[in-house]
C-alpha cells in the first residue's frame, strides 16, 4: 500500500492514467463525484483486475472501481491503547476499525493495522473499458 504496488501481483499498479483502486459496491454506492476517497485496499494492476474480483469474496458480491490520478497516506486503522496502572490495554472498540487521521492527537496511542490512502482527482470506471496491458 505504501509503495502503491498491485494487491495481487505486487508488480506496479500505475497506469498511464492514475491508479486503479477496488472497493465493494456498498462504498461506491456512498461516493459523492468530485470527493475524495479513502480506502484501505492497495491498487490492482490492469492484469489483475479480474483476478483480484475473484480471488476476493467481499468484491465478487458487488464492486466498484475508481481511478485516482493523485493519492496520498491519510491515516491508519487499528487499535487504540491506554495506560493504566497495570501497563497498557486497549480501549474497548467503539467502531469496529475506525480510522484515524495523521496528525490525530490520540495517534501516538495506535497500534496500526492498515494504512490509509486518500484518493483525490478520482472517478467511478467501468472495469470492461479498461484494457489490460498487452
Amino acid at each position: 500500500m505504501e509503495q502503491l504496488r498491485c494487491q495481487v501481483g505486487f508488480c506496479p499498479a500505475e497506469t498511464d492514467q492514475g491508479y486503479i483502486f477496488l472497493a465493494g459496491a456498498a462504498e461506491g454506492a456512498s461516493h459523492r463525484a468530485g470527493e475524495p476517497v479513502t480506502t484501505a485496499q492497495p491498487p490492482v494492476c490492469l492484469e489483475h483486475l479480474r483476478p483480484a474480483i475473484d480471488l476476493c469474496p467481499h468484491l465478487r458480491k458487488g464492486h466498484v472501481a475508481f481511478r485516482a490520478r493523485a493519492t496520498a497516506p491519510w491515516g491508519v486503522i487499528g487499535t487504540r491503547y491506554r495506560l493504566t496502572a497495570t501497563g497498557l490495554e486497549p480501549l474497548p472498540v467503539e467502531d469496529d476499525d475506525a480510522p484515524v487521521a495523521y496528525g490525530h492527537p490520540q495517534l501516538g496511542w495506535f497500534l496500526a493495522s492498515q494504512l490509509l490512502r486518500e484518493l483525490r482527482d478520482c472517478e467511478v470506471v467501468n472495469l470492461n473499458d479498461l484494457v489490460p496491458a498487452a
